[in-house]
């Protein structure tokens, strides 16, 4: 067993995230000693987000899914479909489902599944998952079927 502590993907992804932001920061700024505070202070953050996503209280995940879903996506900036295969969009699929869309396509709710479209389809034609009038899955179906199936 190795003594180098484990690295939370979770908690990774959120800091990768926000190190990103740090950087436009200091490309606009060009103010290091600012950025490097800004850093610190994310840091601090990204473990916050950590806690409050892993949290038993649906409040505190929903909450901390939507102050991070609407800063990292601001407006009508669109969240990539393998985003959704990452911790945090596992993480906000299972808590919120899609923040903006009524249904996804079949690829999407895969990527929020972990699983492939077929898959999918095939979870539609059971009724584990709702069709959509307009095609795809619904959104809520998704967000229920990943609450009822919880992944490690």
């Amino acid at each position: 067993m190795s003594d180098a502590a484990e690295i939370d993907p979770l908690d990774q992804q959120i800091y990768q995230e926000f190190e990103l932001l740090a950087w436009r920061l200091e490309l606009l700024t060009g103010d290091q000693g600012l950025t490097d505070m800004v850093r610190s202070s994310l840091s601090q953050a990204a473990k916050r987000f950590t806690a409050q996503l892993r949290s038993d209280d649906d409040e505190t995940v929903a909450d901390a899914v939507l102050d991070l879903v609407t800063n990292l996506y601001p407006g009508d900036t669109p969240i990539p479909d393998d985003w959704w295969a990452t911790p945090l969009g596992r993480a906000t699929a299972a808590s919120t489902g899609h923040p903006t869309a009524e249904a996804v396509t079949y690829s999407v709710a895969g990527a929020m599944l972990g699983i492939d479209a077929e898959a999918v389809h095939l979870l539609t034609r059971t009724s584990q998952l709702d069709g959509h009038p307009d095609g795809g899955v619904t959104s809520v179906s998704v967000q229920q079927y990943l609450q009822a199936h919880p992944r490690p």
